[in-house]
């Protein structure tokens, strides 16, 4: 069901199972929804269009929410495609959950970090949440590109994944939607 090692969790309705992850797409733009979307995407130069993303080619916006770093999510905020079909949650208890209607599908097992937290992509490309005293990352930085060369892509097929520039076979994984 499931490709590589990661730090999100896929959640049943009573409990984590097994760990996740697998590779991703990317996308220019932030077309993010909710309180915390991010906007543009910096694409490199020379860019043909304003899909191109240094040696990647991002989504059209109809087809992902493109997030930069420095985007940022409180408790109870959420993240979202285009179309809606899942959501990115910080819930109430800190844990960083990809859910579907009526149910998670997959979660970072954040709730450990303590007090009010929030998530944060970071400019090295992993995504964290943040709290007192802890903190909970999903590593998905790649250290050859340079700071802040990192989108986060919330896909309408059910992806989510860090594109560094890079070129689609670097995407960093996330979730990889069955």
């Amino acid at each position: 069901m499931l490709a590589g090692v990661g730090l999100m969790m896929v959640c049943c309705s009573s409990s984590s199972a097994m760990t996740m992850m697998g590779s991703g797409e990317e996308t220019p733009a932030a077309a993010a929804t909710g309180a915390a979307a991010a906007t543009g995407a910096g694409a490199g130069a020379g860019a043909d269009d304003d899909r191109t993303f240094h040696a990647s080619t991002l989504p059209e916006p109809t087809d992902a929410t493109i997030l930069n770093p420095g985007s940022s999510l409180a408790r109870g905020e959420k993240w979202e495609p285009p179309n809606k079909s899942y959501d990115m949650t910080l819930q109430g208890d800190n844990n960083l959950c990809i859910n579907e209607p009526g149910k998670a599908r997959a979660c970072l097992m954040s709730h450990q970090v303590g007090g009010t937290a929030t998530t944060d992509f970071q400019g090295d490309g992993n995504l964290c949440v943040n709290g007192q005293p802890g903190v909970k990352c999903h590593m998905s930085h790649d250290s050859d590109v340079p700071p802040s060369q990192h989108r986060l892509i919330l896909h309408n097929n059910g992806d989510v994944y860090v594109d560094h520039g890079t070129g689609e076979s670097n995407r960093s994984m996330i979730y990889d939607h069955p």
